[in-house]
């Protein structure tokens, strides 16, 4: 059976990618069609787009993401493929209506589909796909899907929650990596994230949160708050910055 490593440019996953050399390595890419975001690095938009076979112009995540992609492709001496599927722009005009943690349609639109369709052009056979979950978040394991409508295209793996491999393991390898992190992993504005991290990415990625900010036409990202709110709040000193999504839909990871 053919092995995958889900890679996310976060801490978690690149340390997988490298301790746990899989027959696969795929990255999906969030994309925005929002020029304000797009990253200064010219060289890095063409290297995207020819990653993805598409025009690129902006992710929903910081661009450090980006470049931990890229490098870790030379870490690890293996390709990493880049997939991505419908921009969060068309998406949110197809479904009229923003995901929020009760109906998170992003995940799968944008994430597992196109993983999805990859795999099905090119192996369509039951492959182990390996998810970077830490031993000290195992309970996300048990939102990991094996089917895509009816049918059974992977097996869930979690080497690092059978090796138990914690956050402090993790963080300890990232340092000496040689890799250049985002300080706060996924979408910038993802709605599972709590205010006081949205509000330090407004600091740190004010454009994308803009982006995020204007979707909330119809109705908000959260139920508590609009994302206007969260820009006008103070930073919180003593929070704990930078540990992802928590996003309990199973995919994306650190």
């Amino acid at each position: 059976m053919k092995t995958i490593n889900s890679l996310s440019g976060g801490k978690t996953s690149s340390y997988m990618a490298v301790h746990y050399p899989a027959d696969y390595n795929i990255f999906a890419l969030v994309r925005i069609e929002d020029k304000n975001c797009s990253p200064k690095d010219k060289a890095l938009i063409n290297y995207v787009s020819d990653k993805i076979g598409m025009d690129f112009i902006a992710t929903a995540e910081d661009d450090a993401t980006l470049y931990v992609i890229r490098d870790l492709e030379q870490k690890i001496g293996e390709e990493i493929i880049w997939v991505s599927g419908i921009s969060f722009d068309n998406l949110l005009k197809k479904r009229k209506a923003l995901p929020n943690k009760m109906w998170r349609f992003c995940t799968s639109e944008m994430k597992l589909k196109p993983i999805y369709k990859w795999w099905k052009g090119n192996i369509n056979e039951v492959v182990q796909m390996r998810i970077g979950f830490r031993y000290d978040e195992k309970e996300r394991s048990n939102k990991f899907t094996t089917q895509w409508g009816k049918k059974e295209w992977r097996i869930g793996s979690f080497p690092l929650i059978d090796d138990k491999i914690h956050h402090y393991k993790i963080k300890e390898w990232a340092e000496k990596s040689n890799l250049t992190f985002p300080a706060d992993s996924n979408c910038v504005g993802c709605f599972w994230k709590q205010p006081p991290q949205l509000r330090k990415n407004w600091q740190d990625n004010s454009n994308k949160m803009q982006w995020f900010s204007d979707q909330e036409i119809r109705n908000t990202w959260k139920s508590e708050m609009s994302y206007n709110t969260i820009k006008k709040l103070s930073i919180q000193q003593d929070f704990n910055f930078g540990t992802g999504t928590g996003c309990q839909a199973g995919f994306c990871t650190d």
